[in-house]
């Protein structure tokens, strides 16, 4: 197949409507040297002549002729195709999860990405302070998390995961079978930062039911690593979910909250985007992955 390119189309149609190489030149903006060589190198390439060229006149041939009118259909399409293609809207979809780090994100991530792989996904791991008002302001597509309680709202659950404490394996509590809310109280627990996770609140809250306000650490972290290596100190526990144990090495012992209470997780999204294609579809693909792997049943968390 002969290697034509879409400029040397250009010379053909500039100097079969110029009729002069000089003109055409001026019009491409390009020396008329270097388009007369240009030119040379087609018919040679193609094996035909495209031009007659005589001192006062420029004429095409039969062959010249029919390659200009085709050559400049072709340059019409190629246009109109690119201005379709940077006309179509980028499919795409803002994603916010406080903690990307966590199993249970990790996959469904990864499980929205399998389902429709030329959907642009961002994600981002904005304090959970700022999410309610961005999800307001239509800023993010989607949030993974607990529950959005804002006017507008709405969610769909995906999992949920029993609560325990994570801990040295050196740690007293570490021969136990769980973990209750007075040893809450009796050991030191990790304290998250309150500007990016409301995972103290939700702890204080169980603690509190239990007759137990925990005692927390005198430091404040966020993420699973900074958590895990506040506990090598072989005293301090760190609550969290029981994927977490899935991530942490053998030095480490997790063990349930008792009574059993689990935390759930939700994908959230505003009313404003429930008629986007992109967010019905990540919906539609989250559920299904949930069903797939026993999260849920019939749409609905276990037990409920």
């Amino acid at each position: 197949m002969l290697d034509v390119s879409l400029r040397e189309l250009e010379y053909v149609v500039a100097v079969h409507r110029e009729r002069n190489f000089t003109r055409a030149a001026q019009q491409l903006h390009m020396a008329q040297p270097a388009l007369s060589q240009a030119i040379l190198r087609l018919e040679r390439r193609l094996g035909v002549r495209l031009f007659d060229r005589t001192s006062r006149r420029v004429e095409p041939t039969v062959a010249g002729h029919n390659l200009a009118v085709d050559a400049l259909d072709i340059i019409d399409r190629v246009g109109a195709a690119i201005v379709r293609t940077t006309a179509t809207p980028r499919r795409a979809v803002t994603v916010h999860i406080s903690e990307p780090a966590l199993e249970t994100p990790r996959r469904l991530m990864a499980a929205l990405r399998s389902a429709d792989p030329a959907l642009s996904m961002h994600l981002t791991t904005l304090p959970r302070s700022l999410t309610g008002d961005d999800a307001r302001g239509a800023q993010l597509s989607l949030t993974i998390g607990a529950p959005i309680q804002v006017a507008g709202a709405r969610s769909t659950p995906l999992r949920a995961e029993r609560v325990g404490a994570l801990m040295d394996v050196r740690h007293p509590l570490a021969p136990q079978v769980s973990v209750t809310g007075d040893d809450l109280e009796r050991y030191p627990v990790v304290s998250i930062d309150d500007q990016l996770s409301q995972w103290n609140r939700w702890i204080a809250q169980w603690a509190t039911s239990q007759g137990r306000p925990p005692r927390w650490t005198t430091s404040a972290v966020f993420g699973i690593v900074a958590s895990s290596d506040m506990v090598t100190d072989g005293e301090s526990l760190f609550v969290c979910l029981e994927s977490v144990a899935a991530d942490v090495s053998d030095n480490f012992r997790w063990l349930p909250l008792a009574p059993t209470v689990t935390a759930s997780w939700f994908l959230n999204w505003m009313d404003a985007h429930s008629d986007s294609p992109e967010v019905r579809d990540c919906v539609s693909a989250a559920a299904a992955f949930a069903e797939e792997c026993g999260w849920i049943t019939g749409g609905s968390l276990p037990g409920r």
